[in-house]
């Protein structure tokens, strides 16, 4: 940092006082050694925003721009040559800490060190140039923007400076120098210099300012319209200058001048008119009326004295107002260029004149708002007597008519157009038509004003969703009608409702869309045949079925795949529905498939005609039915197959229950004789073994003639039989013995309880179940058996529920019910009961069920049928 022992060699301290003083922002010091150091105090760090900033410092030529960097340093190197005390000054931009860059004005002086007389040093005060310069950028901006410049005379030099600006509108060359006499010169030889003249002169005498629009030639020979402001200035009652603005207005001017010549125009044709005329000043509401304006509705302009805004609105017809602010509205906020609309006004003789109102907004004020409006009035009352004669023709008309006026408000309707949009009963004359259906939207309200505009729009068929969600279809047609003079009065819509029909329409376009998607995805074969028999279209189904693709079947008939012994019956049906005998048939038929094997189908035809009975086309649905064919074949040769079988099965049951039952009787009958006539023989083992495998054979016998007696009786006819009477009658034959064994006998059983099935099984399987209850007992307790019945909707279950020696049925259930099993050590145990009982339950329709627990009991449930 640069410290005031450091300048000890500066011999005016007054000149460093002074410069310190004056440029504040810092002060810098350059030393060249082998390069060019630099050293800045603590003003000068505040100025590049290093003094509060964590990170070094850099050296100040790194802060300069690239393409600036070497200027200065030659500027440094042409100031070490300098004499000392000379003064130095120079402009550089540097970034801050920041990264803004800064214009620094530099102004300073060589110094030599003290001791050392070759060592130059160059000191500099820094002042900050970067807001003024922005200022005065941003200054000759806006006036370059605006094209506006400054000039200024000084009497005491007599000579004209003129700005950039005003240097630029004159186009002027950069080294031009005005003077008063040329400058007087670019103003247009005539009329602007002149006035020009006469107002500069004026204001030189008597300090009179000016403020002239007029004309220049400039440099380069091109007219130019500018305004040219001057005052003057005096010092101690003397003039010392004149100075103003020059601003070009060429184009605006243009404009204005273009305006005027056309306003002109516009209030010369008018006068040649039948309109009256009215201009408004919209922001004070002073408003100016020709005498044509007042003359339409019986006055004069005197007679309406004071006249303003609210005079046409006292003698505007209330009803109207609203749509005639609406309008105003519309052209004020740019919705529409125009004010265009029609009203009654109060005439002088109490009646209501028709007014055909148009107009415009000419100006407008510096914030957007409407300032200036011009317009016309015209009587259009007669028109609208021509219009009446038209609605009485319009009423009378059998379409859906209606008449509006350009405002859209009706004039006539037919009795037809009232029912068709549900107004019947109610008065729209003279009423608007969004009021009516407020429903309609933009695209509605555009067509409207098209038509207004001359064009005719229609549609065969549209959409209108009303108010109440309710959707009308509708073919409509707008378009214009004209005054005797030509002008578009208004407008005509005809309408007719195409609901009713639009309706069937959908349906039937659903139908046929759900025809066709159900056609397409069919999982039978579909086709639509022509009377000749032509295939027109068929569904994937129909191709898979016969083998040909959907192209081959448009060469064919469906004579042509018909098997030939099934042609004749289907032509003869075909030509039953032709005659009008029948309108549907199904048959059985066989087709050819396109490899030649024959395929069976069930056919349905069906026959579709038009309006006029005329036949379109017939439906046929084909169902393949071969697989079914064939498998009735195979069941058939199965069943006789079977049949044989079960009367081998029943020979062979007879053989066993007779022939067979014979000789094991037989063999016993020798056997008890033998032992009869030697008793001794039985001693011997072997004989005693023989004897009871004889009698093991004639039970087995038995068992086995049981069994095949069940199986050949399921198809014997069933019965209703009366449970309640089977267990009581049970109950009573096994009393004694379970008696004898200790066991208590319990039964709930309700009256008139019956199942269906065959008498005897049922009798079988109650006591096979009971006298179980009764044999399995269990020593180590109060044995009982319980049987109860519980019914259902369908069904009877009987419940037989003993605590005896029960069964592990984890380890023996799955073998509980077969041939032969027993589990436990009994000696009347066979393992056959179960077996038996089982099939005679099945083989009348019912089941059974076992819960039990070894060593708690058992519960047996037999389901039979109650019908």
């Amino acid at each position: 940092m640069i410290t005031s022992s450091s300048l000890g060699s500066i011999k005016s301290t007054e000149l460093f006082n002074f410069l310190r003083a004056h440029f504040n922002e810092g002060m810098l010091v350059f030393e060249k050694k082998e390069r060019w150091y630099c050293d800045g105090d603590e003003s000068m760090m505040n100025t590049l925003g290093f003094s509060n900033v964590d990170k070094p410092i850099p050296d100040l030529f790194d802060l300069i721009r690239d393409n600036e960097k070497f200027i200065f340093i030659d500027f440094l190197n042409s100031g070490i040559q300098s004499k000392p005390g000379e003064l130095l000054s120079r402009k550089i931009v540097i970034q801050t800490a920041q990264g803004r860059l800064l214009t620094l004005k530099l102004n300073g002086f060589p110094t030599k060190e003290s001791g050392n007389e070759s060592q130059i040093r160059l000191i500099f005060f820094v002042e900050d140039l970067t807001e003024r310069l922005d200022r005065e950028n941003f200054h000759h901006q806006c006036n370059l923007n605006s094209g506006i410049g400054y000039w200024s005379i000084n009497f005491e030099k007599n000579k004209p400076e003129w700005s950039e600006v005003t240097r630029l509108i004159h186009e002027v060359p950069e080294d031009f120098e005005p003077t008063m006499d040329k400058a007087i010169e670019f103003y247009k030889e005539g009329w602007s210099r002149e006035v020009i003249s006469k107002a500069f002169n004026k204001t030189i005498e008597t300090g009179e300012p000016f403020e002239l629009d007029l004309i220049i030639v400039t440099y380069t020979k091109k007219e130019k319209w500018v305004r040219s402001v001057g005052q003057a200035e005096y010092v101690d009652g003397k003039l010392v200058r004149v100075y103003g603005t020059f601003q070009d207005i060429h184009n605006r001017k243009i404009t204005q001048l273009k305006w005027e010549e056309e306003q002109n125009k516009f209030k010369y044709a008018i006068q040649g008119t039948n309109l009256g005329t009215w201009e408004w000043d919209i922001q004070t509401g002073t408003t100016v009326f020709s005498d044509r304006w007042a003359e339409i509705l019986g006055y004069s302009l005197s007679e309406l004295e004071p006249i303003n805004f609210q005079t046409w609105v006292n003698l505007m017809n209330p009803e109207d107002l609203k749509v005639a602010n609406s309008k105003l509205k519309s052209c004020f906020e740019g919705e529409s260029d125009f004010y265009d609309c029609e009203f009654r006004m109060k005439h002088k003789d109490g009646s209501k004149k028709w007014i055909h109102a148009r107009g415009k907004v000419i100006a407008w004020t510096e914030n957007g708002d409407p300032k200036l409006m011009f317009g016309t009035h015209e009587d259009i009352n007669h028109s609208k007597a021509q219009v009446q004669k038209q609605a009485i023709f319009i009423s009378q008309a059998p379409l859906a008519i209606a008449m509006f006026d350009r405002e859209m408000r009706y004039l006539a309707v037919s009795s037809k157009w009232l029912s068709d949009n549900g107004l019947v009963n109610r008065s729209v004359i003279g009423k608007y038509h969004y009021e009516i259906f407020p429903e309609l939207g933009e695209y509605w309200k555009d067509i409207h004003r098209e038509c207004l505009k001359g064009a005719i729009r229609s549609s065969k068929e549209d959409k209108l969703v009303r108010k109440d969600g309710s959707v009308q279809w509708l073919k409509w047609e707008v378009k214009p009608w004209y005054e005797e003079a030509g002008s578009i009065g208004g407008i005509i819509m005809v309408t007719e409702d195409l609901t009713e029909h639009k309706l069937v329409a959908e349906k039937l376009n659903i139908s046929l869309n759900a025809f066709q998607r159900n056609f397409e995805n069919a999982g039978i074969g579909m086709a639509i045949v022509s009377q000749e028999g032509k295939w027109l279209n068929v569904n994937d189904k129909i191709c898979q079925m016969l083998g040909y693709e959907k192209e081959e079947f448009s060469e064919l008939t469906f004579q042509d795949v018909t098997h030939s012994d099934d042609l004749a019956l289907d032509l003869e049906y075909l030509k039953e529905i032709i005659a009008g005998k029948r309108q549907t048939y199904q048959i059985e038929k066989r087709y050819i498939h396109k490899n030649g094997h024959e395929v069976s189908a069930i056919l349905a035809v069906s026959v579709v005609k038009d309006s006029r009975n005329t036949i379109l086309y017939f439906i046929s649905q084909l169902i393949d039915i071969t697989a079914v064919k064939d498998a009735k074949t195979q069941v058939s040769k199965l069943l006789k197959t079977t049949q044989k079988q079960n009367e081998r099965l029943k020979n062979f049951a007879h053989i066993v229950s007779h022939n067979l039952r014979s000789h094991s009787s037989g063999m016993n009958m020798l056997m008890e004789l033998l032992e009869f006539e030697h008793p001794d023989f039985f001693k011997m083992e072997i004989m005693t073994l023989l004897k009871k495998g004889g009698v093991n054979l004639s039970d087995t016998i038995e068992h086995l003639t049981d069994i095949v007696n069940i199986n050949l009786n399921e198809s014997a006819e069933k019965e209703l039989v009366d449970l309640t009477k089977v267990i009581d009658k049970t109950m009573e034959s096994v009393y004694p013995i379970a008696k004898k064994e200790g066991v208590e006998l319990i039964y709930e059983v309700p009256p008139e309880t019956y199942v269906v099935g065959i008498s005897a099984y049922i009798e079988s399987i109650v006591l096979n179940f009971i006298t179980n209850g009764i044999k399995y007992k269990s020593p180590e307790r109060d044995s009982y058996l319980k049987v109860q019945t519980v019914s259902d909707k369908d069904a009877v279950e009987i419940r037989f529920e003993d605590n005896g020696l029960g069964i592990d049925l984890k380890k023996n259930g799955e073998a509980l019910f077969g041939m032969y099993k027993t589990f436990h050590r009994h000696k009347d145990s066979r393992g056959i009961g179960l077996f038996i009982t089982k099939n005679q339950i099945e083989s009348i329709g019912g089941s059974v069920e076992v819960e039990s627990e070894e060593g708690v009991g058992t519960t047996f449930s037999v389901f039979l049928q109650k019908e």
